[in-house]
């Protein structure tokens, strides 16, 4: 037979360390909050994007010239004085002239540099 002394100390254990995991993994869950608050993405002259970018994360700002929403997709055309496409996945709801902040990663389609939006903000 089990000695009730053996039993009570293996379920000692056992709760301690799920003591320590659900620790250790909110405390890995806060530092990665506090990283990911710290992480900035400087601006970007829609100019100074080129070919060998494609795939980096980019900030870029602008006045919004274009708007189409589709079903899935929408596509909006800000103007710094150069024109870019941004690719949003979803409906957006921002109008003609609005000046906005766009978050995203530089893309290329059909030789054209576009940024496939990831954050979009519209500013004051």
């Amino acid at each position: 037979m089990f000695d009730s002394e053996v039993i009570v100390g293996v379920y000692m254990k056992e709760k301690t360390l799920l003591r320590i995991a659900i620790i250790s993994a909110l405390f890995g869950v806060f530092l990665l909050y506090i990283i990911s608050e710290n992480i900035s993405i400087d601006e970007t002259l829609i100019s100074k994007i080129e070919g060998e970018n494609i795939g980096n994360d980019v900030k870029v700002k602008g006045v919004v010239s274009d708007v189409y929403n589709g079903e899935k997709i929408s596509i909006i055309t800000i103007t710094q004085p150069e024109d870019i496409e941004i690719i949003v996945y979803e409906n957006v709801s921002i109008s003609e002239g609005d000046y906005i902040e766009v978050i995203g990663e530089i893309d290329e389609y059909n030789g054209e540099k576009q940024v496939i939006g990831n954050r979009i903000r519209v500013i004051n």
